[in-house]
């Protein structure tokens, strides 16, 4: 398994360490400022429903952007991998997804004895304008974000700083990063909740970031996650 091409880009190198540090850095950046604003909204003091999660996302959005832009200007573009999509990407990108459900709706059954995907309650027509900004902003923007900064930049500048033999732990590490920013980032409420986030979004950035060291393309890993995510926001979209 290789993530990175070039047979000299597995020797250390002070740039791409500093490249590790700035995403990081935006990571970090972005956790701050997602805890910022829904301090804010909890307090009231932004409105409304639709602008309190345009301001969610942007909080993490921008820092990741940013810290991407900043690692492929210096880099170049060839830092990402492929983007182009095979037929054969397409049917590991939708065992991804089914792999990686079943393990979410197995823990949730477990933990809390119902499957979580089922239509969200609501009283009177639904707030469409905040389904519409939730959804483009779960099902695309956030795939997109996610998978170039997570698996095309950090996992593969991670690999090209191991040994062929340890460039498995790219896939862990980064993994892991992907599920603990998501608990920091807010995506659980109580700590049965957090446990099951945790748990798929690790399964998930395990199966993408093998994909991605596989076949040097992050396009099939974008595929998978939005169809991850497509299946929540389809289930739980209120009827």
């Amino acid at each position: 398994m290789t993530t990175q091409p070039d047979a000299d880009t597995t020797e250390p190198s002070t740039a791409r360490q500093r490249d590790l540090v700035a995403l990081l850095v935006a990571l970090v950046v972005a956790v701050v400022l997602a805890r910022i604003v829904s301090s804010l909204t909890l307090r009231g003091a932004i409105q409304p429903p639709a602008l309190q999660v345009l301001a969610g996302n942007l909080s993490v959005w921008v820092p990741l952007v940013l810290g991407a832009v900043w690692v492929i200007a210096r880099t170049g573009k060839g830092t990402l991998g492929r983007f182009r999509i095979e037929l054969g990407d397409l049917v590991f990108a939708l065992g991804i997804v089914i792999l990686a459900r079943v393990v979410d709706v197995v823990l949730a059954i477990a933990l809390t004895g119902t499957t979580g995907l089922t239509p969200a309650p609501s009283l009177g027509a639904p707030d469409v304008g905040l389904l519409v900004v939730s959804a483009v902003g779960i099902v695309i923007v956030s795939p997109v974000i996610e998978e170039t900064f997570f698996r095309g930049l950090f996992q593969r500048t991670l690999a090209a700083e191991l040994t062929p033999r340890t460039q498995w732990l790219a896939v862990v590490l980064t993994a892991f990063l992907f599920a603990l920013s998501h608990l920091f980032l807010g995506a659980a409420t109580t700590t049965i909740a957090g446990f099951q986030v945790f748990v798929t979004t690790f399964v998930l950035g395990l199966l993408t970031g093998a994909l991605v060291a596989m076949t040097n393309r992050i396009g099939a890993a974008v595929v998978a996650h939005v169809l991850f995510n497509a299946v929540a926001v389809v289930a739980t979209w209120p009827r």
